[in-house]
């Protein structure tokens, strides 16, 4: 027996071996084989819990194997007994997490540059409003009467065009009521 689990990707999940499971809880691969065919046999539901294979032994004769998902695994280790079976069930419960996690990321890592892509284009439509209102801005302000007041709305444009907020929006707010070159 060894002291690892050993947890393979198969169509996308976690899974295990049915050849590294009866090694680990000490059972004949034919009899994992058999409690594999019965539960299916049992319940054609389950089919999708378990991935049939094949490897090739030493003599180069191959035999029947599966690769079963974390429901499969806990569909055939519930019969599974005695101390060092909950040793073992707690070790690939952890091992499923583990691989799941890893999976996650992996999923996660590949989503990043359409996220990335999404967020530039996000940060150019927001450039360009600010552009756009930078310069509505600025065409009101080369049509105000009053020197200071031009100022104000130039001061205005500039924060908005950089996305800041003026600290003092007084005089800024009063620009609503100032006059217009004819």
């Amino acid at each position: 027996m060894t002291e690892n689990v050993i947890v393979y990707k198969r169509d996308g999940q976690p899974a295990v071996s049915s050849r590294d499971v009866a090694e680990q809880f000490g059972k004949e691969h034919r009899n994992v084989i058999q409690s594999i065919k019965n539960l299916s046999a049992e319940n054609s539901a389950l089919t999708f819990m378990f991935i049939e294979d094949t490897y090739t032994a030493g003599t180069g004769k191959k035999y029947p194997m599966y690769y079963m998902n974390r429901d499969g695994f806990t569909l055939l280790a519930m019969g599974f007994t005695g101390k060092e079976a909950l040793v073992w069930k707690l070790k690939y419960i952890q091992a499923f997490n583990m691989m799941e996690e890893k999976l996650k990321a992996q999923e996660i890592k590949a989503a990043m540059p359409v996220m990335d892509a999404r967020m530039m284009e996000a940060q150019a439509r927001l450039n360009n409003s600010r552009v756009d209102a930078a310069k509505l801005l600025m065409k009101l302000g080369d049509k105000a009467a009053l020197q200071y007041q031009r100022e104000d709305v130039y001061a205005y444009a500039l924060h908005a065009l950089i996305g800041t907020t003026p600290k003092n929006t007084e005089r800024i707010e009063s620009v609503s009521r100032f006059w217009l070159k004819k």
